[in-house]
């Protein structure tokens, strides 16, 4: 019995992850939004290079008047999203809103962080 229970709270509790927090906790990426959340942003690539050291891919965003900064580690994509991204494409953002010397950034968090609209 107590197995058994213990398997109907690993499912809830997989479940409320996958379901609630996925849809619940991301929000479009707008002027209140704070460090730590998962934000989304649809947008046009204006450039993409990689750092001079360490293989992590900067992104930057145009929507509308204003660019946005997407940062995506080496170790969470970032060759990968490269390879499909180019100037001028219009893409979708996921990822979580960190500073990084002063300016806001978004931070891909996997390799599907970054979608060809």
């Amino acid at each position: 019995m107590i197995v058994l229970l213990m398997m109907v709270l690993l499912s809830l509790s997989v479940a409320y992850v996958t379901f609630y927090l996925d849809g619940a906790q991301m929000q479009e990426l707008s002027g209140s939004s704070r460090l730590g959340e998962i934000v989304y942003f649809e947008g046009t690539v204006a450039s993409e290079h990689f750092t001079k050291t360490g293989d992590h891919l900067l992104i930057d965003v145009e929507r509308g008047s204003e660019r946005i900064k997407v940062f995506v580690p080496r170790d969470k994509g970032a060759k990968e999203i490269s390879s499909i991204i180019a100037e001028n494409r219009k893409v979708r953002v996921i990822g979580e809103v960190q500073e990084y010397q002063g300016e806001l950034e978004i931070v891909v968090m996997d390799v599907n962080g970054v979608e060809l609209l």
